[in-house]
């Protein structure tokens, strides 16, 4: 009896030395590396640079056809340029600004032309690469080079640069000072520092929109006065930075951001303004207008509602 005995026992605890093995098992395989899990993927990361570049650079550009007024209103600090390849984002402007106090500027000329501030900024290029790694989200380079802004070089002014030929419209804007044409460097003190480089912006209106950039018509032929066109959000413009590299020309694509105080402010003396959008236009009755969506725009234009995004203006008669 005591010989069957010792062989139950003997036979249990041949049944409980696999069980316990297998229990260690799950629990290696369980708090084992999360990337034997994950695949590799394509992501785009910042490359090599390829060099720094002082560049004539545009500030709150704004459209301003014949006849009407354009004002803009900003927090210092509260602008900058956003590149984006793939899953790299770079010079995106920050959330609130990072400077004290504000700064609002009126264009009231006569004419029409693209007001707007300008500097002299250095601008370093990268490359964007693409890189395997351990994830879950690809994002693969979208275009080859990266451009980032950096700081001023101390000079730079306003400026309203007319509209050839015709300066009640949109549609014929400039766009290009590649270093030996317009206003680039000729600021007393601010020459251009690098020949061939520039910014390019499209602030122009297209009459081929889709979806929410579709141009809209603004009937104020029998509206005496003038009417307001509000712009609250953040402004987009979409910009590319073309640079000489080893030869010939590189470029990045990207876009200007700027937005107004989202507390509000005040500019003037004795009777003061009070700002709390980033642009504002005035336009004249007795005309016809058709006004498109400069840079991404998320809603079609209403005149009669806060703008989506900056504006371009096409002026018909009645």
């Amino acid at each position: 009896m005591s010989g069957g005995g010792s062989l139950g026992r003997y036979r249990r605890a041949l049944v409980l030395v696999p069980a316990g093995a297998v229990v260690a098992l799950v629990i290696f395989v369980g708090v084992g590396p999360p990337a034997l899990f994950l695949k590799r993927v394509t992501v785009c990361e910042l490359g090599p640079e390829v060099g720094t570049y002082v560049i004539w650079t545009p500030e709150e550009l704004l459209n301003k056809p014949d006849l009407t007024n354009v004002s803009a209103y900003m927090d210092f600090g509260s602008w900058g340029y956003t590149f984006t390849s793939g899953s790299l984002t770079v010079g995106a402007i920050p959330s609130e600004s990072t400077g004290g106090g504000g700064g609002g500027e009126a264009d009231h000329a006569p004419g029409g032309g693209i007001s707007g501030d300008y500097q002299n900024h250095n601008w370093t290029i990268y490359q964007a690469t693409n890189e395997s790694v351990v994830g879950s989200t690809p994002g693969p380079c979208t275009q080859p080079y990266i451009a980032e802004i950096g700081q001023p070089q101390g000079c730079g002014g306003s400026a309203r640069i007319p509209l050839l030929p015709n300066n009640s419209t949109d549609t014929n804007e400039p766009h290009i000072w590649n270093g030996t044409t317009g206003v680039n460097g000729s600021e007393p003190g601010c020459p251009v520092q690098t020949p061939g480089a520039f910014v390019w912006f499209d602030t122009s209106f297209h009459s081929d929109g889709t979806g929410s950039s579709v141009p809209v018509t603004w009937n104020l032929c029998n509206r005496p006065g003038d009417s307001l066109l509000q712009l609250t959000a953040p402004a987009q413009i979409p910009i590319v930075v073309t640079v000489p590299y080893d030869g010939h020309d590189i470029s990045s694509t990207g876009f200007e951001v700027w937005q107004g105080d989202p507390n509000g402010g005040t500019v003037g003396g004795d009777n003061p303004t009070f700002y709390a959008d980033s642009a504002s236009y005035s336009l004249p009755g007795g005309w016809n207008w058709t006004l498109a969506p400069v840079g991404p725009a998320q809603f079609q234009i209403n005149p009669y509602l806060p703008l989506p995004s900056l504006v371009a203006f096409v002026q018909h008669s009645c």
